[in-house]
């Protein structure tokens, strides 16, 4: 009887370390060689192993990240393990033996999955979180989604939130030069780029010889107050007379910019709608114009409005991005066109140049331009080579953010200015 209990014995042992074996090849199968390991990287890409690991400076260690990496994909070399950028642990480090391990991350250490790898446009649509990395790997500007209302928000009965939202329209690993265009013509950006930069140069020495004019045609555009986070109408589109609480603060902010880069720059600060809306253009050409004919030298102008985005059921959009921790209104330019019959024979010349300044601030800062607007009416931009609409924001903007806006957007104005003067 004992005999047969052994042999019993022997045989149930014999099959459950078989049984131990056949689980363990299954498992390293699965991991191998399933999608599993394509969940497996996406933790490690998504920064859940660098957020369990921590930097060493002892040599002597054991990388976990690593050692997990070649355990479970043997094709993967040391160059592929540091692609990722991998913190690890020393687990023998005496001294640190009595320290709190935690899955705390190093302060300021912001994990970045593209950092070593190559930047090339390969067409790659990525997710807008992998965007914001990349962009950051490629131009050193640490971009982020703008503050979020907060969860908890009440909006009264009768009011309407207000919703940050990116506006860029980027999808792909290398910004791209972007267009919305309203008219019958086909346009594509990159034809433009190619094109030679059709203004002349200048003498930045001469201050009484401005180069670029600064105005509103809706100078009464204005913004929210800080922190509104919902409104109440009829007030859906903010306008004020005083120059230091509208649009008009937003382009001096502007001015002050290009002072800064020695550009010789002039700016009016009448308020061509504050009579009359509708005859708002008719009286902003006529302030182009006496400036044009007293100063001659005028290349530029910059037009600078704000936008209104409003919703049918009454939301406000306001088109935002955090950039280097702060928010910033997103702003676009606009191209008229003779496409509704008007005389404007340079209409190809000013998107030329607002393709030249969407590169610069694509590269600069990726994501604060939003798509060029190409429109069938001229908006007064046959009096130069050079002119241009700037929408800085919407209606529902707050002042700092838009005036950030104008700081990074004449940063690249004036620098593509000075590029280009030879």
């Amino acid at each position: 009887m004992s005999n047969m209990v052994n042999k019993f014995k022997k045989i149930s042992g014999f099959f459950f370390c078989l049984g131990v074996l056949c689980v363990s090849v299954i498992f390293f199968a699965v991991i191998t060689f399933t999608p599993v390991s394509n969940i497996f990287v996406s933790f490690l890409k998504n920064g859940f192993i660098s957020a369990f690991n921590q930097e060493n400076q002892d040599n002597s260690y054991i990388s976990f990240s690593k050692t997990l990496l070649k355990l479970s994909f043997p094709g993967l070399n040391d160059t592929d393990t540091n692609t990722y950028n991998l913190k690890s642990y020393n687990v023998f480090d005496s001294e640190n033996a009595d320290k709190n391990i935690s899955a705390e991350p190093v302060k300021d250490y912001v994990y970045n999955p593209y950092e070593n790898i190559p930047l090339k446009d390969d067409e790659s649509i990525l997710s807008i979180y992998d965007l914001y990395a990349y962009y950051q790997a490629a131009s050193g500007v640490k971009i982020e989604e703008a503050t979020p209302p907060p969860e908890n928000l009440e909006i009264p009965p009768d009011y309407y939130k207000i919703t940050p939202i990116n506006s860029s329209g980027q999808k792909t690993k290398v910004p791209k030069l972007l267009i919305n265009a309203e008219t019958s013509f086909t346009v594509d950006l990159s034809d433009y780029i190619s094109k030679q930069y059709p203004i002349s140069s200048f003498d930045p020495e001469k201050k009484d010889e401005p180069v670029v004019l600064i105005l509103d045609t809706h100078a009464t555009e204005s913004y929210v107050e800080e922190g509104t986070e919902y409104y109440s109408p009829p007030f859906t589109a903010e306008r004020s007379t005083d120059i230091n609480k509208s649009v008009v603060l937003i382009a001096t902010e502007l001015r002050k910019k290009l002072e800064e880069y020695n550009i010789p720059v002039i700016q009016s600060t009448k308020l061509h709608d504050a009579i009359s809306y509708q005859q708002s253009y008719a009286r902003s050409l006529e302030t182009m114009n006496e400036y044009l004919e007293k100063y001659p030298s005028i290349r530029y102008i910059i037009d600078v409005h704000r936008d209104s985005m409003i919703t049918a059921t009454g939301e406000k959009y306001k088109p935002t991005i955090k950039i280097n921790g702060r928010d910033c209104s997103q702003v676009m330019m606009v191209v008229g066109t003779d496409d509704g019959g008007g005389y404007h024979p340079n209409w190809r010349d000013n998107l030329t140049f607002a393709a030249y300044l969407q590169q610069k601030m694509n590269n600069k800062y990726p994501m604060l331009a939003r798509p060029v607007n190409l429109r069938n009416a001229r908006f007064n931009q046959h009096t130069t080579k050079g002119s241009i609409i700037l929408e800085v924001g919407s209606c529902g903007s707050s002042f700092s953010e838009a005036l950030y806006a104008a700081d990074l957007f004449g940063e690249c104005l004036a620098e593509l200015l000075l590029e280009k003067n030879k």
